[in-house]
């Protein structure tokens, strides 16, 4: 296991995944202790979620517009 920090920028993506409910501390977790070994998945894994929970979000707000 790599002991070393994720950058800021991860970390805040990962905390706002949280946040939107995409992601629970389990997966927080698993990201902190595998990031380091597999950067480049969990780079198209953190913006495809992130993606996916703004359009999630967006869904009722378009609806109760219409």
């Amino acid at each position: 296991m790599n002991q070393k920090p994720l950058p800021p920028k991860i970390e805040g993506r990962l905390a706002e995944l949280r946040n939107m409910g995409e992601f629970d501390q389990g997966d927080v977790s698993h990201c902190r202790r595998t990031y380091w070994s597999a950067r480049e998945d969990w780079h198209k894994i953190l913006i495809d979620c992130y993606d996916m929970a703004k359009q999630r979000i967006a869904a009722p707000a378009e609806l109760e517009a219409a």
